[in-house]
């Protein structure tokens, strides 16, 4: 099949990261696949270059201009691209591509995929053929609002274990110094990660109350933020006011070191209040950190609470204390949990199941 991957990011997550890692694996197949992008150059943060997180990619790819969500001449230029190139399927992501390039196809004369990869709005999905959901919730959400379920189906993402595996070449050991050793203070170290847009959504202010709790207990445990987002500055604010800067810290994207970052972590904290099934959560467990994952979207699919990671109540900043410091006082006892949660991804949520069930749906439409 020749492919084409279509999507209209705002930065560099996990859409563009999911996108990336299935096009590797269609080609690997034996496919044809091109990815279609709307943004190129990030002004303000060069490190969130789409450009050029396409160009290391490996994947052929061309960004094009598309304007305002609606704009007609952007589905004509899309629907001549496709019809010019002869592309059997096209794959949309994000709601702009959702509802463009479902438009292109329709008049291009090819049949539309899209991936709902959260908890979305069914307008932008209205001219897809067929919405792949990333969890169940993300279906019954669209459900809820009055979509067709025959329209819907459910197709985990998946990720590379092997690329996230804390047994990788080059990576130290769990319990050296670099890892988790001794704190400066002579007490055990502790670093708890978040992996998120630094939106409301993500629950980064329950993450930073949280710590604060855990710091009146655990003095030599550190949170690190990694991803940026416009609270940025008020979240920074946040952390000064609760008198716990000194031990947060905010490392922004971290783009090809993130392997590396999780294999420092003791724990990862997911507090979101709204969420689909994000990328980082299936990468963390691949690592064999602690998932600390709050009730909501996909998450509770993936992880079996006090199993493979533990499910706290959405808002629940008690709860993430709580846990955090059981984690900390139980290290032996929860290093089952760790790779029990390295086992689930393995069987359930491998890039290889995600690719083979998505070209399966493909098949059926071209």
């Amino acid at each position: 099949m020749k492919i084409l991957e279509f999507i209209t990011p705002s930065n560099i997550g996990g859409a563009e990261n999911y996108v990336v890692n299935l096009s590797k694996k269609f080609a690997e197949k034996g496919h044809e696949i091109f990815i279609l992008s709307s943004a190129g150059e990030n002004g303000k943060n060069p490190e969130l270059s789409v450009f050029k997180f396409l160009q290391n990619s490996g994947v052929p790819f061309r960004t094009m201009a598309m304007g305002f969500k609606y704009n007609p001449l952007a589905i004509l230029r899309i629907a001549y691209f496709i019809k010019k190139n002869k592309f059997d399927i096209i794959h949309t992501h994000l709601s702009k591509a959702n509802f463009v390039g479902a438009l292109a196809a329709k008049l291009a004369g090819i049949k539309s995929v899209s991936t709902a990869h959260g908890l979305n709005k069914k307008s932008q999905y209205k001219y897809a053929d067929y919405v792949i959901c990333v969890s169940n919730a993300v279906r019954e959400n669209l459900i809820m609002q009055g979509m067709n379920g025959g329209k819907l189906g459910v197709i985990y993402n998946g990720i590379d274990a092997g690329k996230f595996n804390p047994e990788a070449e080059g990576l130290p050991k769990k319990g050296d110094a670099s890892a988790s050793g001794s704190a400066a203070g002579g007490g055990k170290s502790f670093s708890v990660g978040m992996l998120a847009r630094l939106s409301r959504e993500k629950g980064v202010e329950l993450f930073l109350d949280a710590a604060k709790f855990v710091l009146l207990e655990i003095p030599e445990a550190k949170f690190f933020i990694a991803g940026t987002g416009l609270l940025k500055d008020e979240l920074i604010k946040k952390a000064k006011d609760l008198d716990i800067y000194n031990s947060v810290y905010f490392v922004g994207f971290v783009g090809s070191n993130l392997v590396s970052f999780l294999k420092e972590l003791d724990a990862v904290v997911f507090p979101s209040l709204k969420e689909g099934l994000p990328l980082a959560l299936l990468e963390s467990m691949a690592m064999e950190n602690i998932v600390i994952v709050s009730d909501v979207g996909g998450m509770p699919e993936v992880v079996a609470d006090g199993k493979n990671g533990f499910i706290i109540k959405s808002g629940d900043i008690n709860a993430v204390y709580q846990k955090l410091v059981f984690v900390y006082n139980n290290r032996d006892a929860v290093k089952e949990i760790a790779k029990e949660a390295r086992k689930t991804i393995i069987e359930k949520f491998n890039i290889q199941d995600c690719a083979d069930k998505t070209l399966d749906l493909f098949s059926k439409y071209v």
